[in-house]
């Protein structure tokens, strides 16, 4: 008769430390690597498709006050590092500036902070914080009319001056600066539309650095999360229940069918002896 061995379940696989690890690890590089990614897929899409001349710039902002100048607060350019210049980074600074009234000439101009501040110092003028963000926070100066025309001084880095719109390209380098903006007389009372940019040639660069680590690191934390889930090979999946010892398997081999080795000799002897007759 042939026995059917009883059917059994794999035992549930235990998480060892090993496993626990590569999943954690696992999920600290995914998360940080899918925005990273990200972040680089949107440096990259900026630097293609949101430039206006090759230059990347802010929104148009309306400023205007009653005193003598609209200036930017102190500018300090610093790569933090004496072998990167700016111009590495920044590339080609631009002021676009509108006047309001168009008709009115208007300056702009660069300057060293310290020589900006030492002519506007007693003057009458709105200050501009954070200048070409959305944060931007202005105050109001008191003062008096400046000393001469802007146009009259020399320490200027970049200026241009005229009616409509001008454009101000200036290439940056490391320092303290003021961006300014008056009448070209000099006159109170300045109003217009502005907004700021650079060609920054180091965005590409940067994009793709960043989205390339994050691909990366999201390839790294996806191959930690499939090693610490995927079962072992082998065995049957086990789908609860008990776990129940296999059974030990029948023999390869067949015992011998046992022989008669019973000779006629020892027949003879076994037989019961005859009663003689009387």
């Amino acid at each position: 008769m042939t026995t059917t061995p009883p059917a059994y379940r794999t035992p549930p696989t235990r998480w060892g430390p090993g496993r626990i690890v590569a999943l954690v690890f696992g999920v600290l590089l995914l998360l940080p690597g899918l925005a990273f990614a990200m972040g680089g897929g949107l440096l990259l899409g900026a630097d293609q498709s949101a430039r206006t001349d090759g230059f990347l710039f802010s929104s148009t902002d309306g400023f205007s006050t009653s005193g003598f100048a609209l200036t930017s607060d102190r500018i300090d350019l610093s790569t933090g590092a004496d072998w990167v210049p700016v111009s590495a980074a920044l590339g080609t600074a631009r002021a676009e500036v509108t006047p309001a009234d168009r008709s009115t000439a208007i300056f702009v101009g660069v300057a060293p902070a310290a020589e900006g501040s030492a002519y506007l110092g007693g003057v009458a003028r709105t200050v501009i914080n954070d200048l070409g963000t959305t944060s931007s926070d202005e105050r109001f100066v008191p003062g008096a009319p400046p000393t001469g025309a802007p146009g009259d001084q020399t320490f200027w880095v970049a200026q241009v001056s005229g009616t409509g719109t001008q454009r101000l390209d200036w290439t940056p380098t490391q320092g303290d600066w003021i961006f300014v903006v008056m009448n070209a007389d000099g006159s109170a009372g300045v109003a217009m539309d502005a907004r700021i940019g650079a060609t920054v040639p180091a965005l590409g660069g940067l994009a793709w650095g960043v989205l390339v680590g994050g691909l990366f690191l999201v390839v790294i934390g996806v191959l930690l999360l499939v090693l610490a889930i995927r079962r072992p090979s082998g065995g049957r999946p086990y789908t609860g229940g008990p776990y129940v010892t296999p059974p030990v398997p029948a023999p390869s081999w067949t015992p011998p069918v046992p022989v008669d080795r019973t000779t006629a000799a020892d027949a003879a002897r076994t037989q019961t002896p005859q009663r003689p007759p009387t």
